[in-house]
């Protein structure tokens, strides 16, 4: 047994088996080293998604199928979360009428990953407590909760743009916050042209599509206030300027696309950036862009680095010169 043994070792030291020996030991290195804080950039967003019913327009196509602009946004954020280094944060939350609610705070990615996806997963328009979809108020006060919170993160609106009731094109809510106070990026989806709006039951059974007879076609602004007041009251600006109420023959507010325009004023108006949601690489490199990062220690997995010393010293054990000789 002392014999056999003396002679393992006299094996393991031998200059044939030695690079193997090595190449055990930095595996085995690799498989229990710990992660080491080093400094890095990291991001932490608040992603803030649109719930309302024109998010459940079809145009947006997943897997040759056409799919809603909830759903693709979902499936985004979801692959986007492979992109965010380890010790960035993210959470969720959720955008109807003009209010925000926050599902889930901010949690590092790599330990709650799990968490998030299925958190993300369990989103969708039922969760809704009202029709109306004023997406400027909606984001001016999803800016105003961030503000103030510690570790203040990056805001992420996801919308379509479409403002149900519409607005005026003089008489539009204002931001009264400093632009670029809370960092972030509005993420529009949909398509370019319009499209049908889906209704669905409080249950979620489809109802159809909503009709131009269903729908306000014009803004609320104008139409002056019922009760005592005179019918036809007229309205002004914020400069005092009269403002004549809209009149439409044949609105389009039961169609629904993607309102590009207002979203880039909104982003110009904040002080954020703007992105079109195309694709899941897009949407990615949007949300780690360095502006939205920010420099601090981050747990870094240094495992690679005597696995693949080991490869080499494998392939180093191996080479065909040796065998020859």
């Amino acid at each position: 047994m002392i014999a056999t043994t003396r002679q393992l070792l006299a094996r393991a030291r031998s200059p044939q088996a030695r690079p193997l020996t090595v190449a055990v030991l930095l595996f085995g290195l690799a498989a229990v080293l710990p992660p080491v804080s080093l400094p890095g950039r990291s991001y932490t967003h608040m992603v803030v998604l649109d719930i309302t019913q024109s998010m459940n327009t079809r145009d947006y196509e997943l897997d040759g199928k056409p799919v809603d602009r909830l759903t693709y946004a979902k499936h985004s954020l979801a692959e986007s979360l492979r992109a965010l280094p380890c010790g960035s944060r993210i959470g969720w939350g959720v955008f109807a009428e003009y209010r925000l609610l926050a599902l889930m705070t901010p949690v590092e990615v790599c330990s709650n990953y799990h968490e998030l996806l299925a958190t993300l997963s369990s989103i969708d328009g039922q969760m809704s407590w009202a029709g109306a979809s004023e997406v400027s108020k909606g984001l001016f006060s999803s800016i105003r909760a961030l503000k103030d919170v510690e570790q203040k993160p990056s805001l992420v609106f996801v919308t379509d743009g479409h403002e149900a009731p519409p607005l005026h094109p003089k008489i539009r809510p204002s931001f009264d916050g400093e632009p670029g106070a809370v960092k972030g990026l509005i993420v529009g989806t949909g398509g370019s042209a319009l499209s049908p709006i889906p209704k669905f039951d409080p249950d979620g059974r489809p109802l159809g599509y909503w009709r131009a007879d269903e729908v306000s076609q014009t803004d609320t602004a104008t139409r002056g206030r019922t009760g005592s007041s005179a019918n036809g009251e007229a309205m002004v600006d914020e400069s005092g300027q009269s403002v004549a109420q809209q009149t439409v023959v044949a609105g389009t507010e039961h169609l629904s696309s993607l309102k590009s325009p207002h979203l880039r004023e909104l982003a110009s108006q904040t002080g954020m950036a703007y992105h079109t949601l195309a694709d899941a690489d897009g949407l990615a490199a949007a949300l780690t862009d360095p502006e939205l990062g920010r420099t601090q220690s981050v747990p870094t997995r240094l495992g690679w680095l005597p696995a693949l010393l080991g490869v080499l010293s494998l392939a180093w054990g191996f080479r065909p010169d040796r065998f020859r000789r």
